[in-house]
Formats: C-alpha cells, sequence, structure tokens
C-alpha cells in the first residue's frame, strides 16, 4: 500500500506522521509494526484506544494485521500500552509517566549491550494524536517537545529508538499555525498519503509524480508545498532546518530538492548545497529566495550549481510550477 522507502524514512526518527484518518492510522501502524518486526525491532504500540472496543484503532483490529503475531508476541519482540493514563497525564501537563517510560526503554537498551545484542525499539504512540483531535494544542507541542528532547539524548547516547506520533490531517488543516508550531518538535513531517503506492515514484516522467525534499521555515508557504503539490500526486517530504533536510538527503533519493535560502540551522546553504551535490552531482535544486540571482551566486559559491533555479519570494503556484517544470529539464 505504501512506498517502500517509508519506514526507511522514519527510522531513527522522531516522526509526526500526517494521516487522513483513522482507518489511514490504523494502516500506518500496520505497516510500521510489521517492518519493524521484520528488520528484528522491539514495536510496541502505545495507544489511547489500545483497548477501547468501540475504536477503530484498538489492539483487536491490529493484531490479525500482523504478520506471524502470535510468534513475535511470544518472543516478546511485539508489546502494546495502555496509553489513555498517558494521556490523562498529558492532558494536566504531567509527563511524569512518560519519563518513566523513557527511563524503561533506556535500560531496556542498555541491558541489550551489555547482553552483545544491538536491538532497535520502533514506538507507535498517539497520546498527542488524541490531545490535537481534542484541540488540546498546547499540551500537544508540549509533549512532542518533550518528545525531540528525548530522541536527542537517545541518539546521543547512541540509542535507537524511533518514534512516531500519528497526527489528524483535517484538524491540522483548519489550525495552520498550530500545524507547524507542532512541526517544529519533530526531526521530519511525513504526509502518509503522499507515499501511498499510486503516488510513488513508478513511471517519473518529466515533473510528473515526483519526489520532492523541501527545506522552508515559512509555514504558509510550506503548507502551500505539502497541501498543494501531494494533491497533484507528488510525494512531497518537508522538514524545517538544514540539518534534518541533509539527514533525510542522505536516506532517500529525491527528483528534486527544493531549499530556502534563509533557512536555519548549523550549515549554510552553501555547505548543504555543496555536499548535496558531493553526495549526487546530478541533483536538481531549487532555490527559494528574496535574494537576487547575483546575490545566491556570491552566497553559494558552489560551481556546480552555476545553472540552478530561483524562485524568488513571493510567488504564485503558476511560478512554483513552472519553476519545478525547469528544474525538472
Amino acid at each position: 500500500m505504501y512506498s517502500p522507502d517509508l519506514f526507511e524514512i522514519c527510522d531513527g526518527n522522531h516522526i509526526m506522521l500526517v494521516c487522513e484518518d483513522d482507518t489511514a492510522k490504523l494502516d500506518a501502524a500496520t505497516h510500521f509494526i510489521n517492518e519493524g518486526l521484520g528488520s528484528d525491532q522491539l514495536c510496541i504500540y502505545a495507544s489511547v484506544h489500545a483497548f477501547d472496543p468501540g475504536s477503530d484503532v484498538n489492539v483487536a483490529n491490529l493484531k490479525s494485521r500482523i504478520i506471524n503475531y502470535e510468534s513475535y508476541l511470544k518472543k516478546g519482540k511485539l508489546k502494546f500500552v495502555d496509553f489513555k493514563p498517558f494521556y490523562n497525564s498529558a492532558v494536566m501537563s504531567n509527563l511524569e509517566p512518560f519519563e518513566l517510560l523513557k527511563e524503561k526503554f533506556e535500560t531496556m537498551l542498555h541491558t541489550n549491550t551489555l547482553d552483545g545484542k544491538q536491538e532497535k525499539i520502533m514506538l507507535f504512540a498517539d497520546a498527542a494524536c488524541c490531545l490535537t483531535e481534542n484541540k488540546q494544542f498546547e499540551e500537544t507541542r508540549e509533549l512532542e517537545t518533550w518528545w525531540q528532547r528525548a530522541h536527542y539524548e537517545w541518539l546521543n547516547k547512541d540509542l535507537k529508538i524511533t518514534v512516531i506520533c500519528p497526527h489528524p490531517a483535517q484538524m491540522l488543516r483548519q489550525e495552520l499555525e498550530v500545524k507547524w508550531n507542532i512541526a517544529d518538535a519533530h526531526d521530519i513531517m511525513v504526509f502518509l498519503q503522499s507515499h501511498l503506492l499510486h503516488n510513488s515514484r513508478s513511471g517519473v516522467s518529466n515533473s510528473n509524480n515526483l519526489r520532492i525534499l523541501v527545506a522552508e521555515s515559512e509555514p504558509d508557504i510550506l503548507t502551500l508545498y505539502s497541501d498543494y503539490l501531494s494533491a497533484m500526486g507528488h510525494d512531497v517530504s518537508v522538514t524545517t532546518d538544514y540539518n534534518r533536510c541533509l539527514s533525510l538527503f542522505k536516506k532517500r533519493d529525491f527528483n528534486l530538492v527544493i531549499l530556502d535560502t534563509h533557512i536555519v540551522g548549523n550549515s549554510t546553504i552553501g555547505e548543504i548545497t555543496k555536499e548535496m551535490m558531493r553526495i549526487e552531482p546530478h541533483q536538481r535544486i531549487l532555490l527559494t529566495s528574496t535574494y537576487s540571482s547575483s546575490q545566491i551566486t556570491g552566497i553559494i559559491d558552489n560551481p556546480k550549481l552555476d545553472k540552478f533555479q530561483l524562485l524568488q519570494k513571493p510567488f504564485h503556484l503558476s511560478r512554483l510550477l513552472n519553476a519545478i517544470e525547469c528544474a525538472m529539464k
């Protein structure tokens, strides 16, 4: 159902996974758990509705979709967590239960490392999703910021933990500022709809069905990229800083990279374009900026980008489409 590299993109990151509805969320959980189990990861489904008999995303509906469910359950490679108490605590801005869960993960991985195992954990957790659905936006941001801090700590300790947090697309379309505030508390925001197989790269011709990576800090422009280009069938991944952009670029092949020259990060626009061209000398890059072409040339100073496409802000959709078509020639 999904493009083969969806799991690879998310592996090792804290992901904001934008889903259309509960059916899509259940499908996504199924995909990530099966992929995680297949790559020998410990997979944890932590849902507010895990044991709610009236919910479409409960364990009863999920387990029938998991390959070799009984076997993985007996081996301890598959676990389910009732996240309702965690959600109730998050509503009150009490993240103590999450701290205890974090410690449990760390202890588990540390013990396995001492035993000579290099185990990874894949956590599919929807407490923040439920906060968003109930318009508890400040609490959502608080929880996702906590997850991101935990994620950075795990990276520094070389602990392999992927955290996938689904979020409701329909609600976020109505709350664009909220959408991007939440997105900033993640490594990457992934639009699940754009990874359906019928939207994948197979049969790419010119500017049709492209895989596009966007690094942009302006919420309105990110909305344009994600919603408009995804609706046209393009596979769009977005991020808000250069460091995350480069990390994602190294994990996946993109037909086109759209970089804004004003975005922040530890790397400059010149450094990141140079690194991209080193990795993929023929990479197509479209730069967006309020600077002129001559100013961009001075900033980048990269002879391999002497024919880069530049889209000057502000711009209309027609100019964006024209620029993408020109970049793909």
